[in-house]
């Protein structure tokens, strides 16, 4: 090979590597890339850090749900729960059937008291997953803070049926059966109370019954 060809050969060999680099910097990065260094920056628990990338991803895609459902995370993390609230909303409004999405907007509705959004999202969640125990449980909590005990009796029920050895649901189904015999005995007195005026005999009675309870 002459001096001359192996000139050419080396400008070429340069122009190629040039073309390659030119071309490999015009590649812009994806919603996908930035959703990826997101996840990322999460399990290292750099949530701040997190929140940028996810932002980057819906910025360069509107309706990435999982990318706002993350976003959501990663403000939990940071017990900027309005923000995450927003966040988990807009990811079940982009995808109706995400059940994890669901699952978490009912935990943080539970947290901030929004009692009736906790109910219909763990309904949906469990809508779309029949199994999942922790939503029928999370339910159960939810009835229970409302006193409605015999609803929570009948979601801590389903959680156990799924999952029998399930500790947390058997301690609170018996916290809700002790709230609803002092329910019934409460509603019972009441009746006693009225039976007094109308009939002292059958009142009696009835006091003796419940004071056998």
């Amino acid at each position: 090979m002459t001096i001359k060809t192996m000139k050419k050969a080396c400008v070429l060999i340069l122009l190629l590597v040039a073309a390659f680099t030119v071309n490999a910097f015009a590649q812009k990065p994806t919603a996908k890339t930035f959703f990826d260094i997101g996840i990322i920056n999460s399990e290292n628990a750099e949530y701040s850090e997190a929140i940028d990338e996810f932002k980057h991803a819906i910025t360069l895609k509107p309706d990435y749900a999982e990318a706002h459902y993350q976003l959501g995370n990663s403000y939990f993390n940071l017990h900027r729960y309005d923000e995450s609230l927003a966040a988990y909303k807009q990811a079940v409004k982009l995808r109706p059937k995400y059940a994890d999405a669901h699952f978490s907007l009912g935990i943080l509705s539970t947290m901030l008291s929004n009692y009736d959004d906790a109910i219909r999202a763990f309904k949906q969640t469990i809508k779309l997953q029949p199994k999942n125990s922790k939503a029928h449980f999370s339910l159960g909590n939810v009835y229970y803070e409302l006193e409605k005990y015999g609803k929570a009796v009948a979601a801590y029920k389903q959680a156990i049926k799924i999952r029998p050895k399930y500790a947390e649901a058997r301690y609170h189904i018996g916290r809700a059966y002790m709230q609803l015999r002092k329910e019934m005995l409460s509603l019972a007195k009441r009746e006693y109370n009225y039976l007094k005026k109308v009939d002292a005999d059958l009142a009696k009675d009835l006091l003796k019954t419940i004071n056998k309870k």
